[in-house]
């Protein structure tokens, strides 16, 4: 997906609509992309503050049950 195109899910039903959010508030779409409201320039070269394209937050992997039980190897 180019950087600069409007994503097709924030016209859709469920998407956040309105300008009463907070900057750098989330929202993940059905389909698993993962969008940030802040502020950036728009086509025309205007700043406004709109859904921008985000990568997903890491999550943390769950720990083995070895590195629970034994430490991390050493050596």
């Amino acid at each position: 997906m180019d950087s600069t195109m409007i994503h097709v899910c924030l016209q859709t039903e469920g998407a956040p609509s309105g300008e009463d959010h907070e900057v750098g508030e989330r929202w993940v779409c059905s389909c698993g992309d993962n969008f940030v409201y802040r502020e950036g320039f728009n086509r025309a070269g205007y700043a406004s503050l709109e859904w921008w394209p985000a990568p997903a937050i890491p999550q943390p992997r769950k720990a083995s049950r070895r590195g629970l039980l034994f430490g991390p190897r050493k050596g």
